[in-house]
């Protein structure tokens, strides 16, 4: 017996980053977005501040920079002290690492930002590229510079996949424990088979699966991914995992089904009924029909002795 899920590494389990306001949901149940697609927007607090904090970080450096710039002309013409000129040196230092700081701090947030493409911009165009900072162009060529505030945070989608689950609707508070949308990439399932003890030391990773899910009648073909170090206490069953291809979607999370490992496949192999094997002291044989048996009804019915070497064993043929 087995049974499908979704692929654990091409499955994710979204919140927000900060606590907030969902502002706008953009996404539901079903959709398939792509990596980077924004599925809803939270309205932090937090963002707002770490943004302010950039942009005074910005202003505090430019000035600063402009003070050494001035005070190293004074200085190598005997006008100031060199002592001002390495207080004011240290300042920049400070303002700059303050600067890398809060560039740091909004990166943490997934808020990347380019400090060089902002130096030199006016404060207002400063400030309203900073408002839609994180947000893709299709999503700020709705929002007009009135209704959007500078605490938007985006929740984007990490890998292509679809909404399996959406628990938010727009006005809820959120925070980072609490998941808001759960998405998975289903083209690719997992199938979780349970083997006997005494059938694990057959399975060897790379193995060809088939699985019929129930109330199917075809067969997904996939590969031994992963066999268990430990046996089930109480089933004394060995679990292994396979990787099914899912392009059609014809695989759902959560159903069972029937598998086979298949442990050796051969194109033309020779199969007889488990009973007409015999054992003759020294080796194995079976009898054949003379190929003359149907023939010649008057003759006397002729068998052959061949010596056989055993192979795979499935039911009631070997």
């Amino acid at each position: 017996n087995g049974q499908i899920t979704y692929d654990q590494t091409r499955f994710a389990s979204l919140s927000s980053r900060l606590p907030g306001t969902v502002w706008h949901v953009e996404k539901n149940v079903g959709d398939r977005v792509r990596s980077g697609e924004v599925l809803a927007l939270v309205d932090a607090a937090e963002v707002g501040r770490a943004k302010t904090e950039l942009i005074q970080a910005l202003a505090q450096e430019e000035l600063q920079r402009k003070v050494v710039s001035r005070l190293d002309a004074l200085s190598s013409q005997g006008i100031v002290p060199g002592r001002q000129s390495q207080t004011a040196q240290t300042e920049y230092v400070q303002a700059r690492a303050r600067l890398l700081s809060a560039q740091q701090a909004l990166s943490n947030l997934g808020l990347s930002v380019n400090v060089e493409q902002l130096r030199g911009l006016p404060e207002e165009k400063l400030a309203g590229h900073l408002r839609l900072l994180g947000l893709p162009e299709s999503t700020a060529e709705h929002l007009g510079p009135n209704e959007t505030t500078a605490n938007l945070l985006p929740v984007k989608a990490p890998m292509d996949g679809i909404i399996v689950a959406r628990q938010v609707v727009a006005g809820e508070v959120v925070d980072s424990s609490r998941v808001l949308f759960q998405l998975a990439d289903t083209s690719r399932m997992w199938l979780t088979l349970n083997v006997s003890v005494e059938d694990a030391g057959r399975i060897v990773l790379g193995q060809p699966v088939r699985f019929r899910p129930d109330g199917s009648r075809d067969e997904v073909s996939g590969t031994l991914v992963w066999i268990s170090t430990t046996a089930d206490q109480q089933t004394r069953m060995v679990t292994v995992r396979a990787e099914l291809p899912n392009p059609k979607g014809q695989l759902r999370n959560e159903t069972f089904g029937a598998g086979r490992i298949v442990l050796r496949e051969e194109q033309e192999a020779i199969v007889v009924p488990n009973e007409a094997i015999h054992w003759e002291g020294c080796c194995h044989v079976v009898f054949v029909r003379d190929r003359d048996y149907f023939d010649k009804p008057e003759s006397p019915k002729v068998f052959h002795g061949r010596t056989v070497r055993l192979g795979a064993r499935n039911g009631k043929f070997t």
